[in-house]
């Protein structure tokens, strides 16, 4: 069963590795899935991190839109003069960047004067005079989409280039192959009156995990129009990543990816990142928990923030939960409708604080596992279930330790090294548990049937119950009745069975209940019996031959019961004591296992027994039980030559007053 048990454990291990391997290189998400919940239950058991942003969002919500509309009569989209009013007040009040989590893709059709929007020109005249900021725009990712916009569209969206200005440059180009960033045909950026003052950029969540969370956020993205036209590298930074860096004063023309490296350089500063380009967020928690959040009417309209202080915050323009109509809601490990906003307001803050989530790669993951199962697999080699039970701590120990580096920003796998390492274990264990029921099953039925009661109960409630083999010593009593063969010729089948069945039950019940003896076998009418295993009471040899003279004292009243029973004879029985060591435990073929006992004392035993006849003795003891025995005195009989041995063997009986006193 050990090599079976280990055998299957092997298995496994190939199995869990190999599939690991597997799902990574396919990218197959079921597993990734469960992982991601894990992720999830470490951010919940966390619970929210306070923290001192430096990050503020300007929320246009459900009071916005309805104050706009009943105070100005302007409905959303509202006139750009608002978001003119807006920088003022926050670059008055010194507020480091701003960005735009809306997009001014088309001009303005309100306040119209000569085909000009007035309210486009005000904007552009606070945004050349505050110029930090970043505004927000949008992707069509197929080309064929692109292909669908009328020429005249196209030649628009072609005259407006200024955001190539802030194209990433390239270091190592030669690993751009392996290198696969968020990726869209043609980004639409703000008319060209904006962009052609201020830098922008998509605000884009960019692709869910498999589960449908955001967790990452790209900090860049390729453009296939500009690269194909040969305008730019066709890379350009994140909005976030563009916020990020006006609040550090860093220059966004010269923001470098080395895609070798996976590394995003900003002037001296390096920022790793996937091969996919993306950041891992670090949540702190519900976004409105974490962030101040001021609706857009009172900040711009109203009087209850002149005290706040704006000076060198992140601001970040985006809709509410509550903005009816204007939907941008995403799932988050916090929330299930987290208003984009606020996932911006995260990797900022992220950046700001060098606070991003690490995650270990494959390659250390694939270490861990190997290593986690390589334990449970030591584990598993060992015989004892207690000490395979200690192979459960290991998944229990490695949560414990995945979640305190959680804490520490770091993300190792969980679900599955947990997983796979509790599954060894439990199929490992499982397997020696019923191992080891069967085998008390039979132990159990061994021991009620052969030892007394009692030391059935307590060798089981000590668990002892390997019955191993083992060099033990021993008394070894052997009893056989003088003449049976003569006699049981005479009586049929039936009476021989009948009389043994009698004989044999009462000399057993005195072996196994009155001196806790173990018999070992009955063989015709012979009786050998073990004292001194399975479990030792320190005064085998005196309860051996106590055991023996009760024997025949009870052969006085066999022989009135069998003339009751009708039998025409009177037995008479040999009983030879010995004390020596044996090879002991459970002897036998798979089908069929005996307790028993083998060795040079057994047929020394055997031979003293035989003795009995030709020197009209009953009971004969060895030299080596007279040595021993506390309670008996002894009379010498003799030195007797006995088959198998060199050198004979003295030999005693019992005093007869010691036989009167018993």
């Amino acid at each position: 069963m050990k090599s079976f048990n280990l055998k299957w454990a092997y298995l496994l291990f190939i199995i869990f590795i190999a599939v690991y391997i597997i799902t990574y290189f396919f990218n197959n998400p079921w597993i990734e899935i469960f992982e991601l919940k894990t992720l999830d239950l470490r951010y919940r058991i966390r619970g929210e991190k306070q923290i001192t942003p430096e990050v503020l969002v300007i929320a246009i919500d459900e009071k916005s839109l309805t104050k706009m509309s009943t105070e100005f009569n302007d409905e959303w989209p509202w006139n750009r003069e608002h978001y003119a009013r807006m920088l003022i007040k926050l670059f008055e009040n010194d507020t480091k960047a701003v960005g735009f989590d809306v997009s001014f893709t088309t001009p303005s059709e309100s306040n119209v004067v000569n085909g000009k929007s007035r309210d486009d020109a005000l904007l552009a005249a606070m945004l050349r005079k505050f110029n930090n900021v970043v505004l927000g725009s949008y992707l069509t990712v197929e080309k064929d989409n692109y292909s669908d916009y009328n020429e005249e569209y196209k030649a628009f969206l072609k005259n407006n280039y200024y955001y190539n200005n802030y194209s990433i440059k390239i270091k190592n180009p030669e690993y751009l192959s392996i290198f696969q960033s968020l990726e869209a045909y043609k980004i639409i950026p703000p008319i060209r009156e904006f962009s052609s003052l201020v830098p922008s950029s998509t605000y884009e969540i960019g692709e869910l995990d498999p589960d449908g969370v955001a967790r990452r956020i790209p900090l860049l993205f390729k453009e296939t129009w500009s690269y194909e036209e040969g305008i730019s590298t066709g890379f350009f930074p994140h909005m976030d990543l563009m916020l990020y860096a006006l609040y550090k004063g860093y220059d966004l023309n010269n923001i470098v990816l080395d895609p070798k490296n996976y590394i995003l350089e900003l002037e001296n500063e390096k920022i790793k990142i996937d091969k996919n380009g993306t950041y891992l967020l670090n949540y702190y928690g519900e976004g409105k928990n974490m962030f101040d959040t001021i609706s857009f009417y009172d900040f711009v309209y109203g009087n209850d923030y002149e005290d706040y202080d704006f000076e060198d915050k992140i601001v970040i323009l985006g809709y509410s939960a509550t903005a009816k109509g204007l939907y941008d809601l995403r799932v988050t490990p916090f929330s299930n409708n987290e208003p984009g906003v606020y996932i911006h307001a995260t990797a900022v803050e992220n950046l700001i604080n060098e606070d991003r989530l690490y995650r270990l790669n494959f390659f250390y993951s694939t270490l861990i596992l190997l290593l986690l199962l390589t334990i449970s697999l030591i584990f598993s080699s060992f015989k004892k279930i207690k000490v395979k039970l200690f192979s459960f701590a290991i998944p229990v120990s490695y949560i414990f330790i995945s979640y305190f580096l959680f804490k520490n920003n770091i993300w190792i796998d969980t679900f599955y090294p947990v997983i796979t390492s509790l599954i060894i274990p439990a199929v490992d264990t499982g397997q020696a548990i019923l191992k080891e029921s069967r085998e008390k099953k039979q132990i159990k039925s061994f021991f009620f049937k052969y030892v007394p009661d009692f030391v059935a109960e307590k060798l089981l409630k000590e668990g002892k119950t390997e019955l191993g083999g083992e060099r033990k010593e021993v008394v070894l009593l052997m009893s056989d009745i003088v003449g049976f063969t003569e006699k049981s010729e005479k009586l049929g089948p039936e009476k021989v069975v009948q009389f043994l069945n009698y004989y044999l039950s009462e000399m057993a019940v005195i072996i196994r209940n009155k001196y806790y003896g173990t018999i070992d076998k009955f063989i015709g009418d012979l009786i050998m019996a073990i004292f001194g295993a399975p479990i030792e009471f320190g005064d085998e040899v005196d309860r051996a031959i106590s055991c023996a003279i009760d024997m025949r004292k009870k052969l006085k009243e066999i022989n009135i019961e069998l003339k009751n029973q009708g039998f025409d004879f009177e037995i008479n029985s040999g009983i030879g004591v010995h004390y020596g060591e044996v090879v002991i435990g459970n002897i036998g073929a798979d089908f069929r296992m005996d307790y028993t006992c083998i060795g040079d004392t057994v047929n020394t035993t055997s031979r003293i027994e035989s003795l009995t006849r030709s020197l009209d003795e009953w009971l004969i003891v060895s030299e080596e039980i007279v040595k021993r025995s506390k309670k008996y005195n002894f009379e010498y009989i003799g030195d007797h030559k006995v088959k198998g041995k060199e050198k004979p063997l003295k030999l005693y009986r019992v005093k007869e007053g010691d036989l009167d006193d018993a």
